[in-house]
């Protein structure tokens, strides 16, 4: 009996497995089943190939200044001064690392493994995307976080200025897309300019003095002249004026005579002064240097070098600018623009200044190699949009698309004629829209009348079918399945810039 029983067991596993055999040969494989069961386990973020994500870019900045970053697309993110806070919401010195991406095609936001759909009031929708980017910020490893009360400003480079578009934030926790709004549009240069011919950077935004110590052995002269009437002594207290090493003229009478009238001018040398003493009869002049006491000197230092900062970064803002207007630079050498003042995120994105950092020699070198970037982004002609950011993290400018004239098609796949066992993830690429379709209920979603591309994984490794490939297909407004024989890429060419160049060109 127990023989018997045996036998029998026996003989239904060998009918098990022929029946499973028979299943697993065929060339087609629907993903209804699969996507069901993927769906349950896959991460909120997931991208579905690990070596073809999108890279990003880092940056070194100081928390405590505050910085503006250039990104290569033309897009312009802007940290003002104490813009982090740690997790217990203390402000963060010191230097701080940011790790900076833009996402601008399907092909960028397929391999981001970030979803691109919208549910609101119970309808789930397509995002349209004009301008996507993710933002961290790290000290010593660790992550900090922004100071409300002192939030950065994204300037994100985008081809797209329809006014429809939204400003989306990727909630992780919460998993769904946080509606912030709107963002500005700015499109530098648009407004009409006023070329003026080019001056010193000293004529525009003064260089900071740096302050001396007082040196005992050369005479002082103290005079009632209020600093305060040159803007770059406008930080220093207590200060004096003591003769310059150069001044070879000085008579100690004149130091006991009676003046009629004292004057304070700018010299010939950056950081140099003349004092003029005059009378009816007699005027000299002397060449001389603002000089601190020691007790004086280590605070103006700190101002120094604050004040140095700032300058470098009102520089930076003016190369800003420079990268916002292509007439300006070419009809007036790339130099100093004003721009009308009625929009001031506009103009800030359109001033300019010479770059001029007063202790480094190699300022023209500097110069060119940011007209170089300059040069190369005004040709780009990209508008930029502005918001300011309350957290770090995926940010999006999109509009949710209601679909119109689509068709609903049950896809199979196929793998260059052989049998398709598996596939990870299916989406649909449609030409000149910039976001994807996926599956949904073991769907696509298919834009009638568009021109349209299968994209998926399978096995780790990256799988499509090309625009011509898809339009030979002949699919009308009656097909309810339809087999999609995919190819798949080499081990090899399984890589962002390979996937990147197949997908556009």
């Amino acid at each position: 009996m127990k023989r018997r029983n045996i036998i029998i067991l026996a003989a239904i596993v060998i009918l098990i497995i022929l029946l499973l055999s028979k299943c697993n040969c065929g060339l087609v494989y629907s993903p209804k089943k699969a996507q069901i069961e993927n769906n349950q386990v896959q991460q909120f973020i997931h991208p579905p190939i690990k070596q073809a994500q999108v890279p990003f870019s880092e940056f070194e900045i100081d928390a405590d200044m505050g910085d503006t970053i250039f990104y290569t697309s033309g897009s312009v993110l802007i940290f003002p001064p104490d813009a982090f806070v740690d997790k217990e919401g203390k402000l963060v010195t010191g230097k701080v690392n940011i790790k900076y991406r833009e996402f601008t095609d399907p092909v960028d936001f397929f391999l981001s493994g970030i979803p691109m759909d919208y549910d609101s009031a119970g309808v789930n929708y397509t995002f349209e995307s004009a301008g996507m980017c993710e933002i961290n910020a790290f000290q010593n490893g660790n992550p900090v976080f922004v100071n409300q009360q002192r939030k950065p400003e994204i300037n994100i480079a985008s081809n797209n200025t329809d006014l429809a578009q939204n400003l989306y934030f990727l909630d992780t926790v919460s998993k769904r897309w946080t509606n912030k709004g709107k963002s500005e549009i700015l499109i530098p240069g648009k407004k009409a300019l006023q070329i003026i011919h080019s001056v010193a950077a000293s004529e525009v935004v003064p260089v900071p003095v740096k302050p001396e110590k007082m040196n005992i052995d050369m005479p002082t002269i103290t005079v009632l002249i209020d600093p305060q009437s040159f803007d770059e002594l406008k930080a220093y207290n207590n200060l004096k004026f003591q003769l310059d090493k150069e001044e070879k003229r000085f008579d100690p009478n004149h130091s006991i005579e009676t003046w009629e009238d004292i004057k304070l001018m700018k010299g010939s040398k950056s950081g140099t002064y003349e004092i003029q003493f005059s009378k009816t009869n007699m005027t000299v002049r002397y060449k001389v240097r603002p000089v601190l006491s020691d007790k004086d000197y280590a605070q103006a230092i700190l101002v120094y070098d604050r004040n140095i900062k700032a300058y470098q970064n009102k520089i930076k803002e003016k190369i800003a600018a420079d990268k916002a207007n292509k007439t300006s630079y070419i009809k007036d050498s790339m130099r100093n623009v004003q721009i009308d003042k009625d929009n001031e995120k506009t103009a800030a994105m359109n001033k300019i200044i010479e770059r001029r950092n007063a202790e480094l020699e190699k300022i023209n070198s500097a110069i060119d190699t940011e007209n170089k970037l300059i040069r190369s982004y005004n040709l780009s002609g990209k508008a930029l949009r502005n918001f300011s950011m309350d957290d770090f993290g995926v940010w999006n400018c999109d509009r949710p698309l209601v679909g119109e004239n689509n068709i609903s098609v049950e896809p199979q796949f196929s793998i260059d004629g052989g049998a398709l066992q598996n596939i990870d993830y299916a989406y649909l690429f449609v030409k000149k829209f910039n976001g994807l379709f996926g599956l949904t209920k073991g769907k696509f979603t298919i834009p009638f009348e568009r021109e349209n591309m299968i994209v998926g994984v399978v096995d780790g490794r990256f799988a499509y079918i090309t625009y011509e490939e898809f339009k030979k297909l002949n699919i009308t407004s009656s097909t309810q399945k339809q087999l999609f024989p995919l190819h798949l890429v080499s081990e090899k060419n399984n890589n962002y810039t390979f996937i990147k160049s197949l997908v556009n060109e």
